[in-house]
């Protein structure tokens, strides 16, 4: 069941019916039956709750404004802080591909497409050093690592738009490479964001 605090809106899940909030300390009384709980889509739970606990905030001789409002910040925060370390998490453990699916996962959902942008300038000495590499038939470093740095930029926005929508993995990766004018490169990842699970 679903219990709810009358003074400051609190509420939480319990098997008990007579318990006292974690907040303010004050008694708390049913909001939901394990029955009802039965008939409500998880996903909907949090707005139902809202909109119920909400009718406390009139004609209740208990009501205690101070204490919902802080209540209210508090979960708000939480919720950020909550939010922010699950974006985090999938951020790290997101998992990437050039094709279109990984051993031992099934893909449950797709997410839409992703793409991660990066223009850097190579500037004057790195065009001719890279010249001047050629000339020798050698391969220019300077040009690699810019290269290199932009990839690994367009990746890392890539996977945080991918992370953003709610997914864990971006497949069917690809990046191009284009030369603008003025020794500037443009680096473009692009992908399918999709969650996945273990079979």
């Amino acid at each position: 069941m679903i219990l709810c605090c009358k003074h400051c809106g609190n509420c939480r899940e319990s098997n008990h019916l007579a318990e006292n909030c974690d907040y303010c300390g004050n008694e708390m009384v049913q909001l939901l039956s394990d029955e009802e709980l039965s008939h409500i889509d998880p996903k909907e739970l949090p707005q139902i709750i809202e909109a119920m606990r909400a009718g406390y905030r009139y004609g209740n001789p208990d009501y205690d404004e101070k204490l919902w409002d802080s209540r209210t910040k508090k979960e708000e925060i939480q919720r950020a802080e909550n939010e922010k370390k699950e974006l985090d998490y999938r951020e790290k453990h997101h998992m990437v591909t050039t094709g279109f699916q990984f051993e031992g996962y099934e893909i449950v959902s797709y997410l839409g497409i992703v793409a991660g942008e990066v223009v850097l300038g190579t500037g004057f000495l790195s065009e001719f050093t890279s010249s001047f590499a050629d000339f020798f038939g050698v391969q220019s470093g300077i040009f690699e690592e810019k290269l290199e740095t932009a990839r690994h930029a367009a990746m890392d926005k890539l996977i945080k738009k991918s992370a953003t929508l709610g997914g864990n993995a971006v497949i069917g990766i690809d990046i191009d490479y284009n030369m603008f004018s003025n020794n500037v490169i443009g680096v473009i990842a692009n992908g399918t964001s999709v969650v996945i699970r273990k079979i």
